[in-house]
């Protein structure tokens, strides 16, 4: 008896992660921007054509890593564009993209992220609605780009919201 309640006492002490999908705080950001967004520098012709969008989002001031805004948009069924702003320079980063072949776009997918955290998660091959499972990709974002990291994806892939 005595070995199987030191079987149970070494197996509750000892846990499989339920997965190895970051969260959020681990990509914590400690400076918060506050103020007056700075007005959004438009540099590739692509960006002027997206112009009022962008504006008007970037308008709305951070809502990811600190100081940047991602501003999203429709573009017809299941069709996404994302642009990220820093709301300290104006300049216009790109989403991460999907597309190896596509050197410039605002192509998106279903995207993931808080103000207090450099983790961007990509849901794609999913609807919003829809309850099936999804590809789940997840970025770190590094002051300038994306960097994408690999990690194993949990079975529900909707529940990242609630996590820390």
């Amino acid at each position: 008896m005595s070995f199987l309640l030191g079987v149970l006492v070494l197996l509750q002490g000892w846990q499989i992660p339920v997965t190895l999908q970051p969260v959020f705080k681990e990509f914590s950001v400690k400076e918060m921007f506050r103020g007056k967004p700075a007005a959004v520098v438009f540099a590739q012709p692509e960006e002027r054509r997206f112009r009022t969008m962008i504006r008007s989002g970037a308008e709305s001031g951070p809502n990811f890593a600190g100081h940047y805004t991602v501003v999203e948009w429709g573009c017809g069924t299941e069709c996404f564009q994302a642009a990220i702003v820093d709301a300290k320079t104006g300049r216009i980063y790109m989403p991460p993209t999907f597309d190896k072949n596509s050197a410039y776009s605002f192509e998106s997918s279903w995207l993931h992220f808080r103000r207090d955290s450099n983790l961007m998660i990509a849901c794609v091959d999913c609807r919003k609605w829809a309850d099936r499972e999804c590809r789940q990709r997840y970025f770190v974002w590094e002051g300038d780009h994306f960097t994408e990291i690999s990690r194993q994806p949990r079975q529900d892939p909707h529940n990242h919201l609630s996590r820390d």
